[in-house]
């Protein structure tokens, strides 16, 4: 079973007010640059100084490690004295409906993935990782957490939640536009049976942040090394998680797109056959055509394998489905392919973008969740191609997760992201 415990964190004093809009932030992987400097501009203690550190000459994880530090020092940033958990509500807006999901902040002891307790299910870049360590090392901290997923079918986490949100909570904040942040700072004796109970059997599958929990594994280890000798109830055994259950109607799974480019005359000629060759390619006409509605489109064809494609210089847009029987028989003879030949992105990746760009597709694929981002990308001659996916299938991801099958890089894409700054969990000293 899971290792599941409370923890003291590390959070901005209460001095900042309970409003904490101007010093929250997104995970670093979705922060434009000019996001960066409207959140630095926000507040001189916006965790964007230390979730996506400038080097200003410097070196960027020292500067994040320093000016950690120098919050610490100065009260800004405070440790809770008992170990708590910390409730999220997370209200927010998709296609013009309203949700809100909640999530449980905890510390999860790290397993290796081979113990088929946490559960992994996409690729990981070693860049990322690098980064990430690097930071995690500087700081001497998870600084935002790793979200994942749970199944309790007897809903005793969701009752206690419940009942714990009767009372005010302790913080709250605007995040990313027009969502709403609250949580509530939650003694371990009030929700703690609860949340032991309903994981003794259930292993955790990640969700979003894969890269930073393989980070986690390997500052781990290091810190190990460094130390000779250690305890199980060290901090750094353990990393900072979003716990949420598979059947919260706030958890939303949204498409990744993807968009192709830098491609030469000859490549793009053969990633042209190649789709020619797999799919019926139709034209898809809308009066405007506008990338959402292809994307409304794709997705309305449940049935069957079906893609958006804008190609060169604009041309099309297009609809594909998954036509050749040859094809189809050589993906669901893969591992895992009598499954994932459901999954758009995982057929795009192994029919086409594969065969095609072997060991460069990297160099060439870009993953974006606006749909008009790839579309004008496309239009504007930055990319030479753009596909509209429909979402991964909720119940194929956990079918599929449980057998070890890691999925292509961006498979899935969990809306909306959780924000860095509620919360963050030192790593030095005990747990």
């Amino acid at each position: 079973m899971a290792d599941v415990r409370p923890f003291r964190g590390l959070r901005y004093s209460p001095r900042l007010g309970p409003l904490l809009s101007d010093v929250v932030c997104p995970p670093y992987d979705v922060i434009s640059h000019e996001r960066q400097q409207a959140l630095e501009g926000n507040s001189p203690y916006n965790a964007v100084h230390v979730e996506l550190p400038q080097a200003l000459g410097g070196d960027r994880y020292a500067r994040a490690g320093q000016t950690f530090d120098q919050w610490v020092q100065e009260g800004v940033l405070v440790r809770d004295e008992d170990p708590s958990y910390y409730l999220l509500r997370h209200m927010f807006h998709q296609g013009g409906k309203a949700f809100e999901r909640w999530g449980l902040t905890v510390c999860v002891r790290l397993e290796e993935f081979e113990h088929r307790i946490v559960l992994p299910h996409e690729e990981t870049g070693a860049g990322a990782k690098e980064d990430r360590f690097q930071l995690i090392d500087a700081c001497r901290a998870n600084l935002s957490p790793i979200l994942s997923l749970y199944r309790d079918p007897a809903r005793r986490i969701r009752d206690a939640i419940e009942e714990i949100a009767q009372r005010p909570f302790s913080v709250s904040a605007r995040y990313d536009g027009d969502q709403e942040l609250a949580m509530w700072v939650v003694d371990a004796s009030e929700i703690g049976d609860a949340v032991q109970s309903a994981l003794r059997d259930a292993p955790l599958f990640i969700a979003d942040g894969h890269h930073r929990y393989e980070t986690a594994l390997r500052y781990r280890d290091e810190m190990r090394q460094r130390n000779g000798s250690w305890a199980e109830d060290e901090a750094f055994n353990f990393v900072m998680m979003v716990l949420t259950d598979f059947s919260d109607p706030g958890l939303l799974l949204l498409p990744y797109h993807r968009s192709v480019g830098g491609m030469d005359p000859p490549t793009l000629t053969a990633l042209r056959n190649r789709l020619l060759e797999a799919f019926q390619i139709q034209a898809f006409d809308s009066d405007p055509t506008f990338p959402q509605a292809l994307e409304e489109a794709v997705a309305q064809r449940s049935n069957e394998v079906a893609l958006g494609l804008l190609g060169p210089d604009g041309e099309g847009p297009y609809l594909l489905t998954l036509e050749n029987d040859n094809i189809k028989d050589e993906l669901r003879a893969m591992p895992g392919g009598a499954g994932l030949i459901d999954s758009e992105g995982w057929v795009l990746h192994q029919a086409v973008l594969e065969p095609v760009l072997g060991s460069l597709a990297a160099d060439h694929v870009r993953y974006v969740h606006n749909p008009q981002e790839a579309w004008d990308g496309v239009v504007q001659g930055r990319e030479q191609m753009a596909f509209f996916l429909k979402p991964f299938p909720m119940d194929l991801f956990q079918a599929i997760v449980p057998t070890g099958l890691r999925l292509p890089s961006k498979s899935t894409f969990f809306h909306p992201k959780l924000p860095t700054g509620l919360v963050f969990n030192p790593l030095e000293g005990p747990l």
